[in-house]
């Protein structure tokens, strides 16, 4: 794939260029460039079982999209005698060692440093370092885990640092001795270069970036079939995030945060393609490449991955460019690339000599990307998944919100032909779905080297192949111009079924949360609706309810099902479509958190007449929609 080899040499480059010393202009203080770090050394000296570290709080020119373009000054964390960088120094020790680290501010103001000291105690540990001071720690790394820590200049919580501070966040793991693996740790950061007339940051000239990189400048990742890969993801930004990995489940192995890392044993975990991370939280997982071809790894919030702004950058919201009502204009077949920015990393599994993809007969069938202009006498156009039912294909004004659910077979070959009756290009991606990479729907980069997959054309239409591996609850939504497309209905419900297993829509509930096509607000909707319509259940009939949530930016929400404004109890089944193992399928509270691009089906059984409630909130509690539902009684 020639993209994906260019944009790796492009990642070399600058970060070899971003390691310089920059000149400064006449009369300025000079500053360090600060450097990527990719985590892969642990920093300080190891002797005797006592680690030591010299660090320094500098403040350095950051050029986080590219020594080609202006950088943005930050604070930064740096190993005496080395250039600062984003992440700071990785500390990485077995535990038991005791850690001697040194602490000098070279910036002017003060900074709280937390993170540095034991875990076992239960204590938030601080220290606050003035301008020109050195603060020395010594502590013992009592518990294995995933931890970090990070500085500030005033702000009590990791959520709440925006600006020129942002970025002092650094990597702390403490392994236990003997057992350490070949893992691979990533930092999240996010950093505002501007603020609204409030103070607030300001959300159109947002940096996030992995290891100091924002996509497409973060590092590519290269496995073998079979290979067994650790990450463990550290989210030192103000903003949850909800990650998806493309083409494969992954298993979660442990949630944390800066005081505490839970592991979780064999019984208590769970396989996933999407994952929230609280801001200031962490997570360990593993995974297996299974497949070739490229993928990759990025947050489902829309606004997370879309192209970088210029660090230079004072445009007016009217000179901005608005993805939610303007088509994208860059080179298609390379969208994933000029399309994309901000939460994303890349990887390329590499096929075994002679391979080819396999080939077999296939169920047919045919769906229709249409679009129509907005309702209401609001600006711009609906976007739609039709399926086409009989022998006629649908109208190009046609639409459906959600998009028409599609209903496969376990085992089941099938060939759906998508047809394009926009005049905008657009790209689809099979949600969840373990699929070959050319069919996964990221125009540039899925695929294989010597076959990118493509982008489809206006009036062209394009095949996926897909053989569902299991069955499930998944979902299908366009990969182009994501905002725009997504936020105007491209999304729909993609349900497999077991060979034999019936499908009856009256005990067999779907439940998409998405966000209107026709309200600039982003109002989000329940099946397309808002206020949605009543419906019923019967006593004693066993209903199962599939969930799935593709707002745009709505990770912290919860979906419930309530009687009298208290939830009930309803027994979990699947999440991301992938069947949860017997010890999990025990009754719970019907409160249950949702990420974005997260589904999740459970069984209800109801026992008596009465007034049901599904209900989609925020985290804290706000009502978004819901619908009500009368229980009648048995028949």
């Amino acid at each position: 794939m020639t993209s994906l080899r260019g944009l790796a040499l492009a990642g070399v480059v600058l970060a070899v260029a971003a390691a310089r010393i920059v000149p400064a202009a006449p009369g300025a203080t000079p500053v360090d460039a600060i450097r990527w770090n990719d985590n892969r050394e642990a920093a300080g000296e190891l002797a005797d079982g006592r680690l030591r570290l010299e660090l320094e709080i500098v403040e350095g020119d950051w050029y986080v999209v590219g020594e080609d373009q202006s950088p943005g000054r930050v604070f930064a964390f740096a190993r005496v005698g080395d250039a600062p960088s984003i992440p700071g120094p990785m500390i990485r020790v077995d535990r038991g060692t005791t850690v001697d680290v040194t602490i000098t501010n070279r910036v002017d103001s003060a900074i709280v440093v937390r993170g540095l000291g034991t875990r076992r105690d239960g204590r938030r540990h601080r220290v606050t370092v003035e301008p020109g001071d050195t603060k020395s720690l010594v502590f013992e790394a009592d518990v294995a885990g995933t931890y970090y820590y990070w500085g500030a200049m005033s702000v009590e919580t990791i959520g709440r640092r925006a600006f020129e501070d942002s970025q002092l966040t650094g990597a702390f793991i403490v392994d236990e001795p003997g057992i350490r693996r070949d893992d691979r740790v990533f930092v999240i950061g996010m950093w505002s270069n501007g603020r609204r007339a409030n103070g607030a940051p300001d959300p159109g000239r947002e940096f996030l970036v992995i290891n100091g990189r924002p996509w497409p400048h973060t590092e590519r990742l290269t496995y073998a079939l079979g290979d067994s890969v650790h990450w463990r993801l550290i989210n030192g930004s103000l903003s949850p995030h909800t990650m998806h990995l493309h083409g494969f489940y992954y298993r979660v192995e442990s949630k944390g945060d800066i005081q505490r890392d839970t592991i979780y044993w064999a019984a208590e975990r769970r396989m996933a393609v999407t994952e929230h991370i609280s801001s200031g939280g962490t997570m360990s997982m593993s995974w297996s490449p299974h497949r070739p071809g490229g993928w990759i790894f990025h947050c489902h919030m829309s606004d997370h991955v879309t192209p970088n702004v210029r660090v230079e950058d004072r445009l007016t919201a009217d000179e901005r460019f608005d993805p939610l009502h303007t088509e994208a204009h860059h080179e298609a077949g390379d969208h994933a690339s000029e399309g994309m920015g901000g939460l994303m990393m890349g990887m390329y599994v590499e096929p075994p000599p002679g391979w080819e993809p396999t080939e077999a007969k296939r169920r047919e069938m045919s769906l229709f990307v249409t679009s129509a202009p907005a309702e209401g006498g609001l600006s711009g156009r609906q976007f739609s998944y039709v399926l086409q039912e009989g022998d006629r294909a649908p109208s190009p004004d046609s639409t459906s919100l959600p998009g028409s659910p599609l209903l496969l077979r376990k085992g089941e070959p099938t060939a759906i032909r998508v047809t394009n009756l926009t005049d905008e290009v657009t790209q689809v991606h099979w949600h969840g779905l373990e699929i070959d990479s050319y069919y996964d729907g990221v125009a540039g980069l899925g695929g294989y080297r010597e076959m990118p997959t493509p982008p489809i054309a206006p009036g062209d239409s394009w095949e996926v192949r897909i053989t569902p591996e299991r069955a499930g609850t998944f979902i299908y939504h366009s990969h182009m111009s994501d905002l725009r497309q997504q936020g105007s209905g491209l999304y729909g419900p993609f349900i497999v079924l077991e060979e034999d297993e019936p499908w009856d829509p009256e005990t067999d509930r779907l439940y998409v949360f998405g966000e209107s096509p026709f309200r600039d607000d982003g109002v989000p909707v329940m099946n397309g609706r808002n206020p949605t319509r009543p419906t019923t259940f019967e006593v004693g009939k066993t209903y199962r309810l599939r969930f799935m949530q593709i707002t745009l930016s709505r990770p912290n929400t919860r979906v419930l099902l309530t009687r009298n404004g208290y939830p009930v109890r309803w027994i979990p089944r699947a999440h991301d479509g992938f069947d949860l193992p017997d010890v999990q399928r025990r009754p719970e509270l019907a409160d249950r958190r949702l990420g974005v691009g997260e589904t999740y089906d459970v069984e209800y059984t109801p026992t008596q007449p009465g007034e049901l409630r599904v209900e989609f909130r925020t985290g804290a509690g706000g009502l978004l929609v819901d619908q009500r539902i009368v229980v009648e009684p048995g028949r």
